[in-house]
């Protein structure tokens, strides 16, 4: 469906179906996750494409794209996977940051590197008792000077790992403050004295991997500063309208995949003397999934063009965006394990993957909750 969409977003929307096809079909998605393979060649792909370079500014390098562009690039590669579309998007959100945030030096060094997949960026914001409640992080970087000294600890960090990787690291700089006003933004070097990773394993996501990071006595130069000493959580809110409509964008993919195999799987599959998607049980449930995977890509669609507008100050539709979608791909992904049935059962099926996969949509960059939360306090109402 390309409801709304100029010619050119067509076009990008056909291209990146393409390399989906060639690079990263979803059989070959699950085979990376499957061996918790890192897929060099899809970074390259993402560079080689110019898509790491299509959101930022043309005077530094970039294609000057939005996030409606972002988003069908998103939709796209959530056909592959989940997993394959954050790939994109974990290094983007970094690079948009620090294209906001950072100093002169660092653009003119970082983005440049970024762009061409020579770098990658991850996130480092949850705790072990600060998730949802990001404010309450307690890792703390005491200021020395010309550097500061990390002490803490950081939780499901995605992609950590990976090499060529920086952290955009969380801290708290002042403990006397409000918990909203003494936070500040550092770009971590991984391999920097004092810093441990630790792989998680997890039921999915295994191509960019879950880590925790411990940071003991760990310098970091004041020159790694995004934004300003005490400003971090001007820094996490910015980048979060985004956020939420690309990863929207990666779960109406991977739901509208989903959809698609069950709905094959419903056309050929024989009971009873004819296709199982000829009884209404069947034909109805995938009715009403395909209704909402619409639905859900109309909500995304909506919020790429109001952030594009800056129209979106509430951030409502983000959060919209974020819970439709996220919740339409565990609805899609039930469902195609029940109409599949021992076949998604099986661990060498594509459905089980999307299965496990789709569990964390509700829980990972902002739980349905917290989006129910955001989405009520736009209507006036004080959500807890």
């Amino acid at each position: 469906m390309d409801f709304g969409r100029s010619d050119e977003q067509r076009l990008l929307q056909e291209t990146a179906d393409r390399f989906v096809a060639d690079v990263c079909p979803p059989e070959r998605a699950k085979q990376w996750d499957d061996e918790h393979h890192y897929p060099a060649e899809l970074f390259t792909g993402f560079a080689d494409m110019g898509w790491f370079e299509l959101p930022f500014p043309q005077e530094q390098g970039g294609g000057g794209g939005g996030a409606a562009e972002l988003a069908l690039i998103a939709e796209a590669l959530g056909r592959a996977s989940l997993d394959v579309a954050q790939c994109f998007i974990l290094t983007l959100m970094g690079g948009l940051l620090i294209q906001r945030w950072g100093t002169d030096e660092m653009r003119r060094e970082l983005l440049p590197v970024v762009m061409r997949a020579e770098r990658r960026l991850s996130i480092g914001m949850s705790e072990p008792d600060a998730g949802s409640d990001a404010a309450a992080l307690r890792t703390f970087a005491k200021d020395k000077g010309d550097s500061f000294v990390v002490n803490g600890q950081k939780m499901w960090c995605t992609g950590a790992g990976l090499p060529g990787t920086d952290i955009v690291l969380y801290v708290r700089t002042n403990r006397d403050a409000a918990k909203h006003r003494g936070l500040s933004v550092l770009l971590l070097d991984p391999h920097a004295p004092g810093v441990e990773l630790r792989k998680i394993e997890t039921l999915a996501r295994h191509i960019l991997g879950t880590y925790e990071v411990y940071l003991d006595n760990v310098e970091i130069p004041k020159s790694n500063l995004l934004g300003h000493v005490d400003g971090g959580w001007e820094v996490m809110l910015s980048g979060l309208d985004v956020e939420r409509v690309l990863i929207s964008g990666g779960y109406v993919g991977a739901a509208q995949a989903t959809v698609d195999e069950a709905l094959a799987y419903a056309k050929q599959r024989h009971a009873f003397g004819r296709p199982i998607g000829e009884f209404q049980a069947i034909t109805h449930a995938l009715a009403d999934i395909q209704t909402e995977v619409d639905a859900a890509r109309l909500l995304v669609q909506r919020a790429a063009w109001m952030h594009d507008e800056g129209v979106d100050s509430g951030g409502r539709a983000g959060a919209m965006a974020k819970l439709k979608g996220s919740e339409t791909y565990v609805a899609a992904a039930r469902l195609g394990m029940q109409i599949l049935a021992g076949h998604g059962f099986a661990t060498e099926s594509t459905m089980s993957f999307r299965y496990r996969e789709s569990i964390v949509a509700p829980i990972s960059g902002g739980t349905s909750q917290i989006q129910r939360n955001a989405i009520a306090r736009t209507m006036g109402l004080r959500g807890y």
